[in-house]
């Protein structure tokens, strides 16, 4: 059996994205990962990631998932998002960006199994969802689960496939997961075979910055 180390991160952030893309380059070289999902708003770290990835001779499909065009609304984001020579890199390197997908944050099919019945539990109750993945491995876990979300949605990889998400708190990576992409009105529904499951975690940091949570 390979080994296999979670890179555990006394704080969240920016300051541990080196280490977050030398986890992911090293579980890439097994082999059996099929495309990696990056959470990155601007491209810049999911152009940090494919060069580092290149460099070592993986060639995996790799995802750039920025915000969505509804986060127009909000004055702290400058659109486009992802500059022109961003953009230009990023297509140069082959990655596919997804920028026109909404996040996921809806009513979900929830199957109450002590219940024994499958019941829609609509937004905002539905958060819960989130904030169970937040209470487990902070932000960047959370979002590393949204954006394989979004990427399956887009058709950027298909459902099934057994893919890396990276993504952080606030700017950079600060964690990384192993997941079977699924969809997100499939994650925790009546078919076992669908829902979601997350493999491995990579690296997540020990503490949560609440983000928007109070």
């Amino acid at each position: 059996m390979t080994e296999r180390l979670i890179h555990f991160f006394e704080s969240p952030g920016e300051v541990n994205t080196a280490e977050v893309i030398k986890a992911v380059t090293k579980r890439a070289c097994s082999g059996d990962i099929q495309a990696i999902i990056i959470a990155s708003i601007s491209g810049g770290t999911a152009i940090q990631t494919a060069e580092h990835l290149f460099a070592c001779d993986h060639k995996i499909p790799v995802v750039c998932v920025s915000g969505p065009p509804s986060w127009e609304q909000y004055p702290e984001y400058k659109f486009p998002l992802i500059a022109r020579e961003e953009r230009e890199k990023l297509g140069k390197l082959g990655i596919k960006v997804v920028d026109w997908i909404e996040e996921p944050f809806k009513q979900i099919t929830f199957r109450n199994w002590w219940e024994k019945e499958t019941v829609e539990v609509k937004w905002p109750e539905a958060g819960l969802f989130w904030m169970t993945l937040i209470c487990v491995g902070g932000h960047g876990l959370r979002t590393a689960v949204e954006v394989v979300f979004m990427a399956v949605e887009a058709g950027a990889v298909p459902v099934g496939e057994r893919v890396i998400g990276i993504a952080g708190t606030d700017r950079g990576a600060d964690s990384a997961i192993v997941m079977r992409a699924s969809r997100f009105d499939e994650a925790v529904g009546p078919n076992p075979d669908k829902r979601l499951k997350i493999e491995e975690i990579l690296a997540m940091p020990k503490q949560t910055t609440w983000v928007g949570y109070g």
